[in-house]
């Protein structure tokens, strides 16, 4: 079956599906920050393919995303065809830390997060070694200049962190990561991977060698490691 897409208004962005005949599970699927749907079109496209009726909103960064994410699921409850004990939240970059984020709020079934940082202090600290001009550079400047110093302002840069609100998390857990990552490091992955099995959560960690920041070329892969642990909870 091919997969349908359409395109969405109340909730700016795309829904991806094969059918919408019957109950299906169904995932907000949100992109990272400075792209737009179409940028993880393959990845929504592949998670259609699965069965799973796909939201992909466009948000602007994470000032919005949260809230983005939450309308998305909210605009999927709506739908006769989403099975809404099997609702999740998947995203790139910073989609995966919106998504992290938006569980707390609304109770899902899963979450995958691709490359998210959960902690804003220690990942504003690693970008801001990368030299003047640098991607890395730039992002932590803009992320000083709004929120401050992260030594002066720990608290501000805490709220502002998934892994301040792990135990609030909703949901079996999916973090995968690549191990080239340059913008996010591994390690932000691993403490979140280690808060979740210290608090007893359903949560699997993957390490994808040799991958970039948002897996560029690895989305095939990706998908395959997705569907394997969704298939394992029974979601798909």
């Amino acid at each position: 079956m091919s997969v349908m897409k359409v395109k969405t208004q109340d909730v700016p962005g795309y829904l991806y599906y094969i059918s919408l005949a019957e109950q299906r599970p169904s995932t907000v699927a949100l992109h990272a920050f400075n792209q737009k749907p179409e940028d993880i079109e393959q990845y929504s496209k592949e998670l259609a393919a699965l069965g799973i009726v796909v939201l992909s909103p466009r948000y602007t960064d994470a000032s919005d995303g949260v809230a983005v994410a939450l309308r998305a699921l909210k605009k999927l409850k709506t739908l006769s065809s989403v099975d809404q004990e099997r609702l999740g939240l998947f995203g790139i970059s910073l989609g995966g830390t919106v998504s992290l984020l938006a569980s707390t709020q609304e109770k899902v079934r899963f979450v995958v997060s691709i490359g998210g940082w959960v902690d804003l202090a220690d990942l504003c600290r690693f970008l801001s070694k990368f030299p003047h001009g640098s991607s890395q550079k730039y992002i932590a400047d803009l992320v000083r200049s709004t929120l401050g110093d992260p030594e002066e302002n720990r608290e501000i840069y805490e709220l502002a962190s998934p892994i301040t609100y792990a135990d609030k998390i909703s949901g079996s857990v999916l973090l995968i990561h690549g191990s080239e990552d340059s913008m996010v490091p591994v390690s932000q992955s691993e403490a979140m991977y280690r808060k979740l099995r210290e608090l007893g959560y359903d949560v699997e960690y993957r390490v994808i060698e040799g991958g970039g920041h948002t897996l560029l070329g690895k989305e095939s892969l990706v998908i395959d490691i997705v569907s394997k642990f969704l298939k394992a909870r029974n979601i798909v």
